[in-house]
């Protein structure tokens, strides 16, 4: 079950909340949204509420920070064991299993912070925000079709 949900449960929710992220070419779930003006007058979001994302966003940044290097020292210590051809199975198979589960402790990190700017939010700003990530979706759809 914990595979089911590494593989793809997680990968789901993860792109559905980072989707925002892409919004004017901002990145991976790195996109401060609440500070595009454009964006914060779209969702009408008022000043409390980008206090309290703000104060949210503070919480989490030094964890993702500090998460962050074990992520890519674990990918780097899995492409490593892969590369070699001394490496038996189940040492492949443990650097890939510890790569995933930093990964997994990181992406949930993630998820809890944008929960936790989720309960700031309206319903209706909910719904905005996802309208907003739809339309560029299908923006970036159309930008690599005509590539």
């Amino acid at each position: 079950m914990k595979r089911f949900t590494l593989l793809f449960v997680v990968p789901l929710v993860l792109f559905a909340f980072s989707a925002y992220g892409y919004q004017h070419g901002k990145g991976h779930g790195k996109w401060l949204w609440w500070k595009d003006a454009s964006i914060v007058e779209e969702v009408k979001l008022d000043d409390k509420q980008k206090t309290e994302i703000n104060e949210i966003s503070s919480t989490y940044k030094p964890r993702l920070e500090e998460m962050r290097p074990g992520v890519d020292e674990k990918r780097k210590a899995f492409m490593e064991a892969m590369a070699n051809p001394d490496s038996t199975r189940d040492e492949i198979m443990k650097a890939y299993d510890d790569m995933w589960d930093t990964k997994y402790k990181m992406k949930k990190t993630m998820i809890e912070m944008k929960l936790d700017i989720r309960a700031v939010l309206t319903p209706d700003q909910i719904t905005k925000l996802n309208q907003i990530r739809e339309q560029h979706k299908q923006e970036m759809m159309q930008k690599h079709k005509k590539q």
